[in-house]
């Protein structure tokens, strides 16, 4: 992946020697203009692209291994429920947590953590216009989680995950103080559509050996999808395992 500054460089270049040397110099400079945008969003959106910040999105392992994560909890309804059908199959998961849920669920955060599972930073308020906040903003909504998470059970998270999975200069410098490891993602699971059977069979199609998929416990429907999913698993002898064991980090400092 060529990195955003590389690629405005090139752009320059580009547009210089389209203004030196070719006709029609206006309908170029917006073709370029379009295509260069374009491939910033594309960074931005992707995050996996690994343009702004470094990221863990799957693991390069040639044993059937997977892991499972969680956004967006914890939910007092249908996170407890999540937490007993993970334990029924012997499943430790990783939950990327909101900080503004954390504070209305405190007990449920530390039945994550004392049944094994692991605990991520998913900022604060997870708001829709999260990635266009200044720096500054970002950094101390992150901080405010961090300390939450701590305050509750004890440990200090080195996993994070940016709200929709969305980086951009402004996150990479509000995060460079913290010790984070980013996780990304190689299978989305679309659990916020209500149909758990076209959702599990998406999934399905695209599981192979070392993916992170990621879930939301927030969901009404999660743990159909979510059985749909672990009896699959279990039926083709993948082995779901730990997020810090499949790649090989440290979840806490």
């Amino acid at each position: 992946m060529i990195k955003p500054r590389t690629t405005f460089v090139l752009y320059i270049i580009v547009l210089i020697l389209v203004y030196l040397f070719l006709p029609w110099k206006g309908i170029f400079f917006v073709f370029f203009s379009i295509l260069f945008l374009s491939h910033l969003i594309y960074c931005s959106a992707n995050i996996c692209s690994q343009a702004y910040i470094k990221t863990y999105c799957k693991s390069q392992t040639t044993e059937k291994k997977i892991t499972i994560t969680f956004d967006d909890g914890p939910n007092h309804e249908t996170t407890p429920e999540v937490l007993e059908l993970l334990e029924s199959f012997n499943v430790k998961a990783t939950f990327f947590c909101i900080g503004n849920q954390i504070e209305k669920n405190k007990e449920i955060l530390k039945s994550i953590d004392s049944r094994g599972h692991l605990i991520g930073n998913h900022t604060w308020s997870h708001e829709r216009w999260f990635d266009l906040y200044p720096s500054q903003k970002m950094k101390l909504e992150i901080e405010k989680t961090n300390g939450l998470i701590f305050d509750t059970i004890g440990k200090k998270t080195k996993l994070f995950r940016p709200p929709y999975g969305v980086t951009n200069p402004s996150l990479r410098k509000a995060i460079k103080d913290f010790n984070f490891i980013t996780i990304g993602l190689s299978i989305r699971s679309f659990d916020t559509m209500s149909n758990a059977e076209k959702t599990f069979k998406r999934i399905k199609k695209k599981l192979s050996f070392g993916d992170v998929i990621l879930f939301h416990d927030n969901r009404d429907h999660i743990t159909e999808i979510l059985k749909l999913f672990l009896e699959y698993a279990h039926s083709e002898n993948y082995k779901i395992v730990p997020l810090d064991e499949l790649l090989n980090i440290k979840a806490y400092e």
